[in-house]
């Protein structure tokens, strides 16, 4: 019986070999990406002869009281795997070495770099107000980060700044302003015009949004996320709908499958159709923009349609392998991002869960349409949910039924808007915008913008329902939990029994109960809490609690579900909101921090109060007292004070530089004092050195940039260091360097410890982590 089953087992083995190569070459060169240069070699050695190791296992046992036994079956099936065995280990030292030699165009460590380079995406404004543009130089893509606007798209540009590779993706940080040396060719002014064509189709002309379907359309379909209408990225986030905000792989996925249906119409040969679908893919991204964010997105795309036309092919998982050795190859630098993840997992939770449970519902009766469209975004959800508590997301109660509602909108959308590209070629070609042309692209904009607005409405309605934000424990538990979740819907759409099904399905549901019964038992603040640093991403929020249901929010981040999220926590009724700048990162948020609350007062520094957001608040809260702030204003409620230190009046502040005139508050409880310096760089702590006084907790400034004066951190001497920051983000925070300016303080970061509670101790300041990850404490 034993002989029985390993005979089986290594039939299957040898039959599978093709995938299980791939995976292991795959396997390969993400070590080969992520593992430092010195040290990839012994890892990958090791990976290399557990492999092998692994094969010997299913070799025939050929000792002598057994020889008799072999059959002639026997011995081609070890010859089989001896040879796999030896093709593993090529094929993995192949995909290693191509990795490895893409990362060698980097220098491994911050350097000064000056080059010609070509600008080959638009620029893109983040919260913090930088801009983003990705550049192709002789050292490999790089992302440029400046405050300058970059030049438009196929610029051939001269740049010389410090490249910094330690946040996994080269940046380059100009030092001086990007020279233009050549314009934008035929194919990039064409390519912007058409964009921009589509743009004026969705919006009906210049003018304001006038909803959300035509902000979102052109995101949607080129990534042109510029349109939102205000609060929309922050729901359809909080509902795992923001992968429509954006070009990603189901936008690939619907292209392909619709290139490869045409084709196959008219040639039989499905090679033809797939060389067609990577043709036009190839098209589609560039017209989108080959940032890395969207090169993934293809590649992931292509699988899905892949797998989806491949019929008797190849199997799911070696294509999927393929590709990930291939965008690794192009971008060495995706495979420690967290997008990379979250797509890899989606892609292969569809291929190994989605056509089992798909065939699971058809059986029982669903009509197949009906099942494909509740297994994809079920199956996806739950290959992507451990990723995305990894790295401090959220799960929500309705995600999929959110994303199955949405699934039918997503394809006519996108393909409208391609045709509406289209269009927008033929006119750019044809050198005129208007007349007839213009008509046809406002007819096929109109039918896409309504798909668009339903996907949109979806997100608005969710995330104004009960458990749109359902409770999570944060670190290894949750993990863990949602691990078994997903363990238990494969066995139970995997395994053809009954007692897999009933089995599956029980430790889908005790894992999702365990989960939210931690949660809720572990978010409890500390009953003294004096200051909450939330965790809202990649920017700022701190709560200062001046009651037992008011407090004064400094900042309110770039997310409105996370502040929210935040202030419930702590039982927040009524919020004064001092805005240290007007950065998305910082104020974006405050629609959240108002939500169902009620807003006292509105302050922010000297010389803030024309900022377009500044209007937008205001006119957001009629009613509400708006105060400009500068250096020595002070407030007290009950025990609690706090001071503005910066800006001083008559400081010099460049015109438009909103890190430099940042507030910096001083806050001062019983027991406890609180330094948050908003975004100040180099020269603004340099100035206050001389005067700030020593402090228990410092807030590190800019969200823990390289920007910094050493003299600053000495003149604060905090005993304990606060980084608010994101687990993903484009600019290295926090650097070693303002790591290291804390000194032996210790120093928690948002990104790992979550929400952060600061209570003032006998023995001194305490931070009290809420939802403590790996790596907590430095």
């Amino acid at each position: 019986m034993v002989r029985t089953v390993l005979g089986r087992a290594r039939i299957r083995v040898v039959e599978r070999a093709a995938s299980l190569r791939l995976a292991a070459a795959a396997g390969a060169a993400w070590l080969a990406a992520v593992l430092p240069a010195a040290g990839w070699l012994p890892a990958l050695g090791a990976f290399l002869c557990a492999g092998i190791a692994a094969c010997a296992l299913c070799i025939p046992d050929r000792s002598r009281n057994r020889i008799r036994s072999e059959t002639p079956a026997d011995r081609r099936s070890g010859r089989r795997a001896v040879r796999w065995a030896i093709s593993v280990a090529l094929l993995a030292a192949a995909a290693a070495a191509g990795v490895l030699t893409a990362r060698t165009l980097v220098p491994p460590e911050p350097a000064s770099l000056s080059t010609e380079a070509t600008v080959i995406t638009d620029a893109v404004t983040g919260p913090s107000g930088a801009h983003r543009a990705e550049l192709r130089t002789r050292a490999g893509p790089v992302t440029l980060i400046t405050h300058d606007v970059p030049p438009a798209a196929g610029s051939r540009v001269r740049v010389s700044g410090r490249i910094d590779p330690s946040g996994g993706s080269p940046v380059l940080f100009p030092d001086e302003p990007v020279e233009v040396i050549a314009d934008p060719g035929a194919p990039w002014r064409v390519r912007a015009a058409a964009r921009e064509f589509l743009v004026r189709a969705a919006l009906g002309g210049p003018g304001p949004v006038a909803h959300d379907g035509a902000g979102l359309l052109p995101g949607l379909v080129v990534g042109d996320t510029g349109h939102l209408a205000p609060g929309l990225e922050d729901a359809m986030r909080t509902v795992s709908l923001a992968h429509l905000t954006a070009v990603s792989g189901s936008n690939i996925s619907i292209v392909a499958v619709t290139v490869m249906w045409t084709v196959r119409r008219v040639v039989a040969r499905r090679g033809w159709a797939i060389g067609a679908a990577v043709c036009v893919t190839a098209g589609y991204v560039f017209v989108v923009g080959p940032e890395p964010s969207v090169i993934r997105a293809a590649a992931m795309g292509l699988v899905g349609a892949v797998v989806l036309v491949r019929g008797s092919g190849t199997p799911g998982t070696a294509v999927l392998a393929t590709a990930v050795i291939g965008v690794l190859i192009l971008r060495p630098s995706l495979a420690s991002q967290a997008g990379f993840h979250l797509s890899v997992a989606a892609t292969a939770a569809l291929v190994l869960l989605g056509p089992g449970l798909t065939a699971r519902l058809y059986a029982r009766g669903v009509p197949f349409p009906v099942a494909t469209a509740l297994a994809v975004p079920l199956t996806a959800q739950i290959g992507v949910t451990p990723v995305l508590l990894g790295i401090g997301g959220t799960m929500s109660a309705w995600a999929v039924p959110a994303n199955v509602l949405a699934a039918p909108l997503v394809a006519p959308a996108t393909l409208l808007g391609i045709l509406v590209l289209g269009l927008g070629v033929v006119a750019a070609l044809a050198g005129t915008t208007a007349g007839p042309i213009a008509l046809l692209g406002g007819l096929l904009a109109a039918p896409a913008v309504l798909c668009a607005w339903w996907i949109a409405r979806l997100a608005r309605v969710a995330v104004a329902l009960p458990a749109a934000v359902w409770p999570w424990p944060a670190g290894s538990t949750g993990i863990v939990l949602a691990i078994g979740m997903a363990l238990g819907l494969a066995l139970a759409v995997l395994v053809s029994t009954r007692a897999a099904l009933v089995l599956g399905a029980g430790l889908l549901v005790l894992c999702l109960c365990a989960g939210s019964l931690v949660a809720l038992g572990g978010r409890r603040l500390p009953p003294d809490w004096q200051v909450l640093v939330c965790d809202v991403g990649q920017g700022s929020a701190a709560l200062v609690r001046l009651s037992e249901d008011s407090g004064l929010l400094v900042d309110a981040g770039p997310d409105a579900a996370a502040v929210d999220d935040c202030l419930t926590r702590a039982g927040t009724e009524r919020v004064h909101l001092l805005v240290s700048h007007y950065d998305g990162d910082h104020i974006a948020g405050h629609p959240g921090a108002t939500r169902g609350r009620t807003l006292t007062g509105i302050d922010h520094p000297l010389g803030a109060g024309e900022h377009r957001r500044a209007h937008a608040l205001r006119d957001a809260h009629p009613g509400v007292p708006v105060t400009e702030l500068g250096a020595g204003a002070a407030f007290a409620s009950g025990e609690v004070q706090w001071e503005i230190l910066w800006p001083r009046p008559g400081a010099p502040i460049a015109e438009g530089d909103t890190n430099a005139g940042s507030a910096v508050v001083l806050v001062t409880a019983p027991g406890l004092s609180v330094l948050l310096p908003g975004d100040i760089g180099e020269p603004e702590q340099r100035r206050l050195a001389r005067t700030v006084p020593p402090v228990d907790v410092l807030l590190a400034p800019h969200h823990g940039s390289a920007d910094l004066s050493p003299e600053f951190f000495t003149a604060a001497a905090p005993r304990l260091g606060v980084v608010s920051v994101g687990e993903d983000n484009d600019y290295g925070h926090p650097s070693p360097a303002s790591l290291a300016a804390f000194g032996p303080a210790p120093v928690m970061r948002t990104d790992r410890c979550g929400t952060v509670a600061l209570v003032a101790g006998p023995a001194g300041p305490q931070a009290v982590p809420l939802d403590p990850g790996p790596g907590c404490d430095r």
